[in-house]
């Protein structure tokens, strides 16, 4: 099941209330009174009335409107928090990756990757002063990632049209898996209370897709 935008982004739903339903109801009462001399308070009543009417048609053709306003982290921990933006950022380009990539198989995979990295967030959420374990996975292994997923999408949307296009993205797809249970492993050691030094594994992941030139060398 694919990953929504929303599960990665937190947000808080406004309602945004069109002024138009208020506008048709100061037309209305305007057009009452230039139809109707307004020489008791019943002529004012029924204008009144009618521009209840048209404020109600009006509410009922222009409803409120529901925006999305998304939270910034907020755990007390300011490394905590920025670790948790630059993160959210890396899986939102994640999702814009598997939005991209039709092999369902990939796709599959990449949802896998998503769903274990929300958690690993929510964990963090929870227990802001874990930052210091996560950091190198969320700001090494995580950009990584989306650094492979990004040229995976774009040989995709190229159309894999040269041999060399296809062995390098069929090594990715051959990666993939590992990164997979990679994000697996440390969400099962955050919740044993471990942490695991992915660093080696990553390397020598990252190296086979730089020979290929599927990556840039990291700066």
């Amino acid at each position: 099941m694919k990953i929504m935008k929303d599960e990665i982004m937190p947000y808080k739903l406004l309602r945004k209330r069109s002024p138009l339903p208020f506008l048709v109801a100061g037309i209305t009462f305007l057009l009452i009174g230039a139809m109707t001399p307004m020489v008791s308070p019943m002529h004012y009543i029924r204008a009144g009335l009618f521009a209840l009417l048209g404020y109600i048609v009006g509410r009922g053709i222009w409803p409120d409107a529901k925006v999305k306003l998304e939270l910034a982290p907020d755990t007390g921990d300011k490394q905590a928090d920025q670790l948790l933006s630059e993160a959210r950022e890396a899986l939102v380009a994640i999702r814009g990756a598997n939005d991209r990539i039709e092999d369902p198989n990939v796709s599959r995979c990449i949802d896998g990757i998503e769903a274990s990295c929300i958690a690993i967030l929510s964990r963090l959420e929870e227990q802001p002063a874990l930052h210091g374990q996560l950091r190198t996975f969320l700001r090494y292994y995580l950009p990584t990632t989306r650094k492979i997923l990004d040229a995976r999408a774009s040989l995709a949307e190229g159309g894999l049209r040269v041999e060399s296009e296809l062995r390098v993205a069929a090594r990715a797809d051959r990666v993939l898996p590992e990164i997979q249970r990679a994000f697996e492993r440390q969400l099962e050691a955050i919740d044993k209370h471990r942490f695991l030094d992915l660093q080696v594994e990553m390397d020598v992941l990252e190296g086979m897709l730089k020979s290929d030139g599927l990556i840039d060398a990291r700066p």
